[in-house]
Formats: C-alpha cells, structure tokens, sequence
C-alpha cells in the first residue's frame, strides 16, 4: 500500500493546455498581424526564454512582479524581438490586450485521472495563477477534483520560491512533504523547488505540443511522463521504491 498521501499538480502546461496551439504560435500570429512583420514561433520562444531568464536570475525569482519588474520584462522580451522604443512595447501591449484570446482546454486524460486518484488520494494544485483560474477550472469541470488551490495570485510569491510549494503543503498539516508528489511540466520551476522541500517530483515534458512550446527538457535528470496517463505506473513504481 503506498504511502502518498497528496498529489499536486500546475494547472498551465500541465492540467490545462491551449487549443490546437501553443504560445509561442498565439504570440507570433498576433505580433505578425499587429505589426505586419512575420515573427516565427521560434523567435517569439526564445524571447521569452530571454526573459524568464532574467526572472530567475533575480534575487528573489519568485516575487510577484512590480510595475517596474513589468516592464523590465516586456524590454527584453521585445528587445531580443529587436523592438526598443518604449512607446512602441507600450503600444503593442495595449493592441495584443485587446486581441488575445486564451481558449484553455483540459489535456487529454486529465478527468479520468483525476477521478482515479481521488479514490486514493488528496489533491491540491500549486499555480502561477491569479484568481481567474478558479472560474477556469470550474468552466473545465474539474474544480471539486481539489482539496486545496494555492495560487501565486493569492500570496504574493510565486513559483519557483518554494514558498508557494510550503503553504499549500500546510493545508495539509498531518502529511509529510516526502508523502506528496508534485507533477509540473518546467523543471527550475516546478521540479527544483518541491524537490528541494523532499516532495516527490515528476515533470510532465510534452514537448514543442505543450502549452509553452518548449523542446522536450532532455538534459534534466528526474522522473518524467509524456502522457497523463502514465502517471498512475510512474506512483506505482515510487511507492515500491521507497518501501
């Protein structure tokens, strides 16, 4: 009998995915038709890659953006786009506001699964999310799946401060971190930090098709699955592991 007693997952990337697209692909549709210059998915990806670089090197990655983090983030998003002038990022922002539309779907397996673990388990979800995503997961159907949501939005820390990783596992107080196991589909993000508080992490890496568009993480060593499905196995394997 294994002896997990909580499973956690990230909502984007993870449970929830964009339909039939990735970010980089809505990014570069929209950029391409706002300015009438063609920018490839693959540009639009390693600008913010540039820029989530710098969110990580930071003193503190996990605090919550200021305005001025904000816009120190949009000068390098834009400039590795080889866009500088502020009155033109600004402009583009207020145009890409008023045109992007996020069309969220559930990735493929997420409510059997769900409903297979919640016969075993407790469940909770850790996100870089705001409150918006509560109606998010009520409009997919799977918000009464969780006993507990912690969302950056609501604390003022996000990931990958492990922070954010300790309040969700105090709502579970009689549980052990090394009892949890936490699934998310960005290793320095979600694999590093709940790693580091002894939970048991896995990281979800499906590829290009992901709702971020980054290359399948090949060069991180950690438990991983490409499918949701082979999760049930992967808990399996670690419980006998681990007795």
């Amino acid at each position: 009998m294994t002896d997990f007693q909580v499973i956690f997952f990230n909502a984007g990337g993870t449970l929830i995915q964009l339909k039939n697209t990735t970010l980089p692909i809505l990014y570069s549709q929209l950029m391409s038709r706002i300015l009438k210059k063609s920018f490839s998915p693959e540009e639009i990806f390693l600008a913010f890659r540039k820029a989530e670089a710098w969110v990580l090197s930071r003193r503190i990655p996990g605090a919550l953006f200021s305005d001025l983090d904000q816009r120190k983030y949009q000068n390098i998003f834009y400039g590795q786009l080889g866009i500088f002038n502020r009155k033109k990022i600004n402009w583009i922002e207020k145009q890409i506001a008023g045109k992007l539309e996020m069309d969220y779907v559930l990735e493929k397996g997420t409510k059997t699964l769900l409903r297979f673990l919640k016969q075993k388990y407790q469940l909770g979800l850790i996100s870089n999310w705001d409150d918006s995503l509560i109606d998010i997961l009520q409009n997919l159907g799977i918000l009464d799946y969780f006993d507990s949501i912690t969302l950056s939005g609501d604390i003022g820390i996000s990931k990958p401060d492990a922070a954010i990783f300790k309040s969700a596992l105090d709502d579970f107080p009689e549980v052990k971190p090394k009892q949890t196991v936490y699934i998310g589909d960005e290793y320095l993000n979600d694999v590093v930090p709940a790693q580091k508080l002894k939970m048991v992490a896995i990281l979800f890496d499906k590829g290009p098709s992901g709702m971020h568009g980054r290359p399948f993480q090949t060069a991180v060593k950690c438990t991983r699955i490409k499918e949701l499905n082979q999760l049930p196995e992967i808990l399996n394997k670690h419980a006998i592991v681990r007795k």
